[in-house]
């Protein structure tokens, strides 16, 4: 797809005649736009389309997969020339390259320093390649995480009252299945792995639901937010969870979190305790829980995402105490241009702040620690 053209919008004004010959105007340097390259045309709201457009040369390739991509992104460069700022418009539903590494973005590097994904994980992006080459990955978490944030307050209430239990039930032709324990949510002691937005964000709703419930968190670092809060801090994991009712997995998926919920931590729980993953399937080890189920340490699951989805562990699908959702808890479908607009926001603010950084950088410390200079000390 050939790149939007910027002549019409470069040309509001008629220059008069007269003015052509001007040895003052015609000698006068005007200063290139900075090159953006983007996956997709536009986020879908024109406040941050015109606004991209408005202080970018844009250019722009089709949504497609990763081979596809790779050959777009080679093919742009050796035809513009280099790019400052790369950014994905597209939701999870849309075809795209879902691993952003060496193989896809080398021919940008080093000349881009700029990255933005739409979507707050960031486990399929190689941030070390990045960091190495001084370049800087921004993710989009607040539109994705309000919506993931509702997602997980739903199963977290299905979870709770055994619906799926109820419904299995009720197909087969029973009524109120006299097995089905319902957890009283109201007063629980709710854990929370990873108080970021999506966590922040369902803690809000949790709470606005009812005044009785307990929050309980454990992240890697407090933040003004986190102190901000009345919610109860654990130090370690291990502190966490012998004292919830509910735990909800929304941190994201790291060296550190991979496998963190296994046989050691289900051991820790308490016995019926409800487990909810609206983070990323690898937090869990799915033999483990699948074990916890059916001894009854875990007394039901709800899960959004998977070990190896989109292959569902075989002992989860047959357990009716589990919920199932696929990898939806944000609501991707209708989600596309509020992400897709924080994509664009993050590169309209690299390019425009005074502080010379993307709204929400992931990697400034590692960009720093390997000597490179970041923001407003570094020319763009």
């Amino acid at each position: 797809m050939s790149s939007p053209s910027t002549s019409s919008e470069n040309s509001q004004f008629t220059t008069p005649a007269s003015s052509l010959a001007s040895p003052l105007l015609s000698s006068t340097h005007i200063t290139p736009k900075p090159k953006v390259l983007l996956i997709g045309d536009f986020c879908g709201i024109p406040k941050y389309d015109n606004l991209i457009r408005e202080i970018a040369d844009v250019h722009t390739m089709p949504r497609c997969g990763y081979t596809e991509t790779a050959a777009l992104i080679k093919q742009k460069v050796e035809e513009e020339g280099s790019f400052v700022a790369f950014g994905g418009l597209f939701v999870i539903t849309d075809n795209f390259p879902s691993l952003w590494d060496a193989g896809l973005l080398s021919p940008l590097l080093p000349a881009c320093r700029l990255f933005v994904g739409p979507g707050a994980g960031y486990d399929k992006v190689d941030i070390p390649y990045l960091s190495s080459h001084g370049a800087l990955y921004a993710n989009s978490p607040h539109a994705v995480g309000e919506r993931t944030a509702d997602g997980a307050l739903g199963l977290v209430l299905a979870a709770a009252r055994g619906i799926v239990r109820y419904d299995i039930g009720v197909r087969s032709g029973g009524w109120r299945d006299v097995g089905v324990k319902s957890v009283d949510w109201r007063n629980a002691k709710i854990g929370i792995v990873g108080l970021g937005a999506i966590g922040l964000r369902l803690s809000t709703l949790l709470t606005s639901l009812s005044s009785t419930l307990q929050i309980h968190y454990h992240s890697r670092h407090l933040s003004s937010s986190h102190l901000a809060t009345s919610y109860t801090y654990h130090s370690t994991l291990s502190n966490l969870l012998p004292v919830v009712d509910i735990l909800v997995l929304t941190c994201p998926l790291t060296k550190a979190t991979e496998g963190i919920i296994g046989e050691e931590a289900f051991k820790q729980m308490k016995d019926g305790v409800i487990v909810v993953n609206v983070s990323r399937g690898k937090v869990i080890v799915e033999d483990e829980l699948v074990k916890a189920l059916e001894s009854g340490k875990v007394l039901r699951a709800a899960l959004d995402v998977f070990e190896n989805e989109p292959q569902v562990h075989a002992g989860l699908l047959s357990n009716p105490n589990v919920t199932l959702s696929p990898h939806v808890a944000p609501a991707p479908d209708s989600m596309g241009p509020a992400l897709n607009a924080e994509v664009l926001e993050n590169i309209i603010h690299y390019l425009q702040s005074p502080s010379g950084l993307p709204l929400t950088p992931v990697n400034v410390d590692q960009v720093e620690a390997l000597g490179f200079t970041t923001g407003a000390r570094r020319e763009v």
